[in-house]
């Protein structure tokens, strides 16, 4: 029991987290390879959501803004895309969603998410 008296499980989540995690940077990646902007935002939303746990509020208000900023240009160019057919996506968008994507692979960096990469896997082991 915890001290606001709340039992706790006898197993965690890490496992099927990391993995959600994986699923969603998958989505994100095959999003952006594809130029599906729409898809490659949301996947990023999704992750942002799956990640804030870890981040610090100055980290939250930072990816708050910029999703503040993008969103509008999502609009437009998907708007734009269904009006014209023109498929073009403008740079600054595009330049926008990859920083926004590094964000978050940093935090999973910074957070300790990620494995550590040995150069022998004898030493991974260790």
């Amino acid at each position: 029991m915890d001290l606001d008296g709340r039992d706790k499980a006898d197993f965690n989540m890490a496992v099927s987290y990391l993995n959600r995690i994986n699923i969603l940077f998958s989505a994100c990646d095959q999003a952006s390879i594809s130029l599906d902007i729409y898809a490659w935002f949301h996947s990023l939303l999704a992750t942002y959501r799956e990640l804030s746990t870890w981040m610090t509020d100055k980290e939250i208000i930072a990816f708050d803004d910029d999703i503040l900023k993008i969103n509008p240009m999502i609009s437009y160019a998907y708007k734009k895309i269904g009006r014209t057919g023109q498929t073009e996506i403008p740079q600054d968008l595009y330049m926008s969603l990859h920083k926004m994507e590094l964000k978050l692979r940093q935090v999973t960096k910074k957070s300790g998410l990620l494995m550590k990469m040995a150069d022998d896997a004898f030493d991974a082991l260790k």
